[in-house]
Order: structure tokens, then C-alpha cells, then sequence
């Protein structure tokens, strides 16, 4: 007799069934037995199915009564043997028997567990961050860890226990010999993994009391990847009961969730140059009373030789990308009076790729032809400017206007070029000795993207616009008059003769030489004569010394 079972009848996809025969995956069993007497009695053994416990797809209901199906039927050489082809064939015979579960829980007969299932974390960053702060990423991200503890705290045993975690980050690795990954879902960064008992085979069943300790390590290099997520959020639960939440109850629901909240930014640095060329121009106006122009090119714009280059370059050094940036585009479009003064008619961001832009119109708006053909249409020219530019214009002193570009996915050492072409319009330029610098810029700004403190970045490219002046010839020597010079030289001669015969006539030149010669000569007279005054009374003076001795001598 060929008999076939199958357990779980009523299930009919593999990974629901509940039971397996022992030593098997399988709820299917066929087997040839042969009848020598009119019973006979066979026992298989059956056990819970280990996958049905871990998989994502288990409706976790016991509820369902598990049925048993049998059917048995004579081989198809037997049949050949004992039986005429002209009989009705023999049917098989199908006899069935439903099995009940029991899961031994406190509430509504045994069929509802009441379990608090409890959850702990504790988060690990790169040792360089403060968990309070933001999180920077360089060019070595490193790993996030979340230690997980999860406890049930009974009173019941708890069947399908599962810790799910959901976030925006990659999880890398699973550490722990209390779980197992059981799979990912269709959302991303969506992950499942059921509690693993050392007192039990059958996944996901943890007993009151029991305890389970394990590891996720997040790899924080698949955000520099894009760098465009602003915040970290993981989100996970415990629970148990996979789809029958109906027949289990937590009463504490608080102690079974966790959440981190982590705002992040990405470190790039920013290198930027610019250039003009030429860097000067000097330029000579043509002016008509009526004129018009349709081309570039046209002789009152300085034919082709007034064409004004600007180039600016926007390099990420790394080590991230930036994501998402805008950069602006500003020249001195016209003066305040509204006439052109930088005219703008070519406009290029590279690689367009990364660079859109939005000119509106504003290169080329006149839709003058670029070389010496026929434009769309002739262009009135005004030579009646009164502008007066200073000698550094700025967007102070005329109008400038703008190009808005978006520039996406900006990669390590990736470069946008800004390349832009003008004509400085010459009939504006009515200012006596003009020189003056006019310039263009580029500002990048990267608030559109999560990048840690970089200011925006300007460029400037500046082209010194002057009047040209001819220069001065040097005199010829030999063409000189000497007539006035020698003329001046005499006339000088005569004149400083008139002056010393005027101060000689005033006694300026007069000697007092004789006067003090005068003054001396008597002054020593006098000094002669007082003299021999005074020898006269010493000579009397003497004699009447004289006789006064020789009285003493006669004495």
C-alpha cells in the first residue's frame, strides 16, 4: 500500500506548515508498507517546525487546528497484478484527524500570553564625537553601535520574540549568539532578527526572566555615499506574536521601543579660481549722429578686437560630495541710465551634467549674430550717455543682473567651469579719461546640502577698462628757439645791474670804515693827552718826596 501524509493540511504553503516529521524539514511523508493482516499500525514522530518559528511569513496563530491527512492506494503494479482493466478502478482511501496546541499561557484558557517584553540601548560613535553634538563625516566615517538588551518580565513566556529595527542606515553586522537576522523586508534599511534561546530550539521563544544581549553596527560611510541625509534615525521595537497580535498582550507598551535622533554633516572643501583675458583693454569710441548694429563685431563696438573673456573655476576637494549647490552667476549689465554696459552673449556652465542653468534671455538679448552676419534685427544706438563710472564700478554704481544655476552631485575633485563672453558696449562709454574696473563674480552656495561650516564661495574676474590716450611726442632738441632763452638770460643781467646801482645809490654799499678810522684817531688823542696831565703832577709829587727824606736824613 502506498501511503502519503501530510501534516497541516490545511496549510498549504511549506514555510506556514507548523509540524515536521522528526529528523526532516518536510510535512510530507510517502511510504510503500506492506499489509500481511487486516490492521496494521505504524508511528511516526512529528515536531514543531524550527522555520516556521523564524520566518517573516509565519501568521504565528495556533488558534488553527493542525490537520492530519491520509490517504493510501494500492501500487500501480499491483493494481496491474490482481486486478482486470474491465473493473472500476480502485479509489483511494482519505481519512483525516485535527491536533490542537496548547501554549500554556496564563490568560483566556491558556491561548493569550501576557509577557512585558523590555528593551535597553546604548549607543557607540566614532571616539572623536560627543554624543550631544552633531555628527561630522570626513573622509574616515567609521561605525555606529547600538547595544541592545531586551528582557521578558514575564509572568508568561513569550513565542515569536523579534527585535526590528528601521532606519537610513546600512546595517553591517549582526553581533550576539542570543539572535539571528531572519530577513529583510521591502523597505530599505528594514531589519528583522528573532531572539534565539539556549534552552530551546524553537526560535523566537523566551522564557519569563530571560535575558538577550546583542550588537547592530550601522556603517556610516553609506551616508557620505550620497550626503544628502541631514539626521540619523533609527527606530526599533520588541515584540512578540509575529501576525496574531490578537492572542498577546504587553501591558507595559513604553519599555518596548527605542529611537536615536542624530543630526549629521559632511566636511568638503571648496578651491575656486577666476581670470580675465585680457586682463586690460584701452579702447577709442567711434560715434554717429544715427547708427545701428546687428553683429558683434560691428566697428562701434570695437570690431573684434573688444571682446572681453571670463572664466570661473568651482573645484570640491573632498573628501565628500555636495550633494545639492547653487551658484550665481552677476555682471554690470547696464548703467543706471538702463544703457548696455557689459553685454553678455555667451553663457556656458560645465560639465552640463552637473550644471543647469537659467538664462531667461539675458545672453544675447539683442540676438546680434556672433560673426560678421546678419543678426535678427538692427539695434538702435545711443551715444548720449551720462554715466559716470568710478574707478572700481561696483553694483552700487550701475545695474547688475544674474544667472541662477543648480549644480547636483558636485564629487570629490569634480570641477564646474563658468566660461562667459562679453562686448563692453563703447557708445555708453562717454567719460573723459576713463578707467575703471569691471568685474564679474560667481558666489557657490552649498545651503542646499548638509555641509559643516563652509561660508559661500566668490569668485571674481575684473577686466580694467581705459580711454586710450595717444601719447606725448618728445621734443626735438634741434627745432628749439634760443632767441627767448637768451632774450630771458640778458634781460635778467640788466636788471640785476638797475638793483645794485638802486642799493648803491641808497648808501647800502657805503664803507664805515672811514667812520670808525675817525672815531679811533680820537680816541687816542684824547688818551695822549690825559698822559701828559697826569706825568705834570708826578713829576711834582716827586719833589716834595725828595725833600722829605733828606729832612729825616739831617735829623
Amino acid at each position: 500500500i502506498n501511503v502519503t501524509m501530510k501534516l497541516d493540511s490545511l496549510l498549504g504553503n511549506q514555510g506556514n506548515k507548523r509540524l515536521v516529521f522528526a529528523g526532516t524539514t518536510s510535512s510530507i511523508h510517502i511510504k510503500v508498507y506492506n499489509v500481511t493482516s487486516s490492521r496494521v499500525c505504524f508511528t511516526l514522530p512529528v515536531q514543531l517546525n524550527p522555520a516556521y518559528f523564524e520566518s517573516t511569513l509565519s501568521t504565528g496563530d495556533f488558534g488553527i487546528v493542525s490537520r492530519l491527512e491520509v490517504s493510501y492506494d494500492y501500487t500501480t503494479s499491483h493494481k496491474n497484478t490482481i486486478m482486470s482493466a474491465m473493473l472500476d478502478p480502485w479509489s483511494p482511501r482519505v481519512t483525516t484527524a485535527d491536533w490542537s496546541f496548547q501554549k500554556k499561557c496564563s490568560e483566556m484558557k491558556g491561548t493569550r500570553c501576557s509577557h512585558d517584553l523590555k528593551i535597553e540601548t546604548a549607543y557607540s560613535v566614532p571616539s572623536h564625537v560627543v554624543m550631544s553634538q552633531p555628527l561630522i563625516l570626513g573622509s574616515n566615517p567609521g561605525l555606529l553601535s547600538i547595544n541592545v538588551t531586551i528582557t521578558n518580565l514575564g509572568p508568561d513566556h513569550s513565542y515569536f520574540t523579534r527585535i526590528n529595527v528601521v532606519g537610513n542606515l546600512d546595517l553591517t553586522k549582526v553581533v550576539g549568539t542570543c539572535v539571528t537576522i531572519i530577513g529583510q523586508t521591502n523597505m530599505p534599511n528594514d531589519t528583522t532578527v528573532t531572539f534565539k534561546s539556549a534552552n530551546s530550539n524553537l526560535p523566537g521563544f523566551m522564557f519569563k526572566d530571560e535575558k538577550c544581549f546583542f550588537i547592530l553596527e550601522y556603517s556610516l560611510e553609506s551616508l557620505t555615499k550620497k550626503a544628502i541625509v541631514r539626521e540619523i534615525l533609527l527606530k526599533g521595537s520588541v515584540y512578540s506574536g509575529a501576525n496574531d497580535t490578537a492572542n498577546v498582550i504587553d501591558p507595559m507598551m513604553h519599555n518596548n521601543q527605542f529611537e536615536l535622533r542624530k543630526q549629521v554633516f559632511y566636511t568638503a572643501t571648496i578651491a575656486h579660481t577666476s581670470n580675465s583675458v585680457p586682463n586690460s583693454m584701452f579702447y577709442n569710441r567711434t560715434v554717429s549722429p544715427l547708427a545701428s548694429i546687428h553683429n558683434i563685431n560691428n566697428e562701434f563696438l570695437g570690431g573684434s578686437t573688444y571682446a572681453v573673456f571670463h572664466k570661473h573655476s568651482i573645484e570640491n576637494r573632498g573628501p565628500n560630495l555636495v550633494a545639492k549647490a547653487s551658484l550665481v552667476f552677476t555682471w554690470p549689465r547696464q548703467t543706471k541710465e538702463g544703457l548696455p554696459l557689459l553685454y553678455l552673449y555667451h553663457f556656458q556652465c560645465l560639465p552640463l551634467t552637473l550644471c543647469h542653468c537659467a538664462t531667461m534671455e539675458k545672453v544675447n538679448e539683442y540676438g546680434l549674430a556672433i560673426n560678421n552676419g546678419t543678426g535678427l534685427k538692427n539695434i538702435s544706438i545711443d551715444f548720449n550717455s551720462n554715466t559716470v563710472l568710478p574707478t572700481d564700478t561696483t553694483c552700487n554704481d550701475v545695474k547688475c543682473d544674474s544667472i541662477t544655476c543648480t549644480v547636483n552631485q558636485l564629487g570629490k575633485f569634480s570641477t564646474v567651469v563658468v566660461t562667459s563672453s562679453f562686448k563692453v558696449w563703447l557708445p555708453t562709454l562717454t567719460q573723459n579719461n576713463l578707467a575703471t574696473k569691471l568685474s564679474s563674480k560667481t558666489s557657490f552656495n552649498v545651503t542646499d546640502s548638509p555641509i559643516y561650516n563652509l561660508a559661500a564661495t566668490t569668485t571674481t574676474a575684473t577686466t580694467v577698462v581705459s580711454k586710450y590716450l595717444p601719447p606725448v611726442p618728445p621734443i626735438d632738441q634741434s627745432k628749439l628757439d634760443i632767441g627767448p632763452l637768451i632774450g630771458a638770460i640778458v634781460g635778467g643781467i640788466v636788471l640785476l645791474v638797475v638793483i645794485m646801482l638802486i642799493m648803491w645809490k641808497v648808501g647800502f654799499f657805503k664803507s664805515k670804515y672811514a667812520k670808525m678810522r675817525r672815531e679811533a684817531e680820537n680816541t687816542d688823542d684824547n688818551h695822549e693827552s690825559e698822559h701828559k696831565d697826569d706825568s705834570h703832577a708826578g713829576a711834582e709829587n716827586t719833589d716834595d718826596n725828595e725833600i722829605t727824606v733828606q729832612t729825616n736824613a739831617d735829623e
